[in-house]
């Protein structure tokens, strides 16, 4: 046996020998204050059969409660959504940015509307002087009242020659127009007519039935009975009539009898400074489009005057006429 072999052998044979002796031999203890050491002992046995592993008992189950008779609720109506329409080659819309948010605009406050005229006073005199032809020669004098009773209006009109023409034209022109105060405004009841120093054939007049809308004018001895159109008024009160309900615009439609017949007119109305005894007055005026032969009659109504006439200009068939030009208004509250 080779030497080493045998040293291998010796040391082993030691080492167990003095392992055996740590283990079988006497205690020594050592000179520290320490507990004692638990003893160990270490044998070679063949390892005793391991016990039969126990089964864990499971906890106990909770009895399930039998379940009661289900009860069958009625399912709640779903309302089967519309399918989607699909566009075959259908391009993906483009994804639209919100506009930013514009700040709301003020709100423009409409434009005041025209204002109404004044309440007409209880009684106006205007007086006017009375021109002949185109050269505006002098001939004589008017006069015009206006009075309100309550509801009741009253107009009159008188007309005369002075001077050296009075030799030549005896008697008065006399207008008057009777009726009643409305939401339209005048509504004439009756109108009175009379030339020269009067007579049957030297009146007319206008009966304004407006419960059976008729008309009735009696002239010369005649008398005929018209359809009453809304809004007619006589030759004096129309005038008066632009007093209560101004043109508000650049024309304006009217009916209106002069005691003889029935007319419809239409004006044009404009803007006019107009000078006068009494200063330059604003006016509307307002005339129409005259055919050679026909009778005209224009009217300037004044702003500052409640637009009351305070210019009539009436031209004849040959173009010759009279104009009467106010020179003083007396306006009674």
């Amino acid at each position: 046996m080779p030497n080493r072999v045998k040293i291998l052998l010796w040391v082993l044979g030691f080492s167990l020998a003095a392992h055996l002796a740590l283990l079988l031999g006497p205690h020594f203890s050592l000179p520290v204050n320490l507990a004692p050491a638990p003893i160990l002992e270490a044998r070679l046995t063949s390892p005793p059969p391991l016990p039969a592993r126990l089964a864990t008992p499971e906890p106990p189950r909770a009895a399930k409660p039998k379940p009661g008779p289900v009860k069958k609720l009625p399912a709640p109506p779903v309302e089967a959504a519309p399918a989607p329409e699909v566009q075959p080659h259908a391009k993906a819309s483009p994804v639209v940015e919100p506009e930013p948010a514009v700040p709301a605009s003020p709100a423009v406050e409409p434009e005041p509307a025209a204002p109404a005229p004044p309440a007409m006073p209880q009684r106006v005199t205007t007086r006017f002087t009375l021109f002949k032809g185109l050269n505006g020669m002098r001939v004589g004098r008017a006069e015009q009242v206006w009075k309100l009773d309550g509801e009741r209006y009253m107009i009159s009109s008188v007309a005369e020659a002075s001077g050296l023409f009075s030799l030549f034209a005896s008697g008065k022109f006399v207008q008057e127009s009777r009726g009643k105060i409305t939401p339209a405004g005048l509504k004439p009841s009756n109108y009175r007519v009379e030339r020269g120093k009067g007579g049957a054939d030297k009146t007319d007049t206008a009966e304004f039935d407006w419960n059976a809308m008729t008309l009735t004018l009696a002239s010369g001895g005649g008398k005929k009975t018209l359809k009453l159109p809304e809004g007619t008024q006589d030759l004096l009160s129309f005038m008066y009539q632009l007093a209560f309900a101004p043109p508000q615009s650049s024309f304006v439609k009217l009916q209106v009898t002069n005691g003889r017949k029935l007319d419809s007119y239409a004006y044009w109305v404009v803007e006019e400074a107009l000078e006068t005894p009494m200063g330059v007055l604003n006016t509307l005026h307002l005339g129409k489009h005259r055919e050679e032969g026909e009778k005209d009659t224009e009217v300037w109504l004044a702003a500052d005057y409640h637009y009351l006439p305070v210019k009539i200009s009436q031209i004849d068939k040959d173009g010759d006429g009279l104009v009467l030009l106010a020179n003083e208004i007396a306006i009674t509250q």
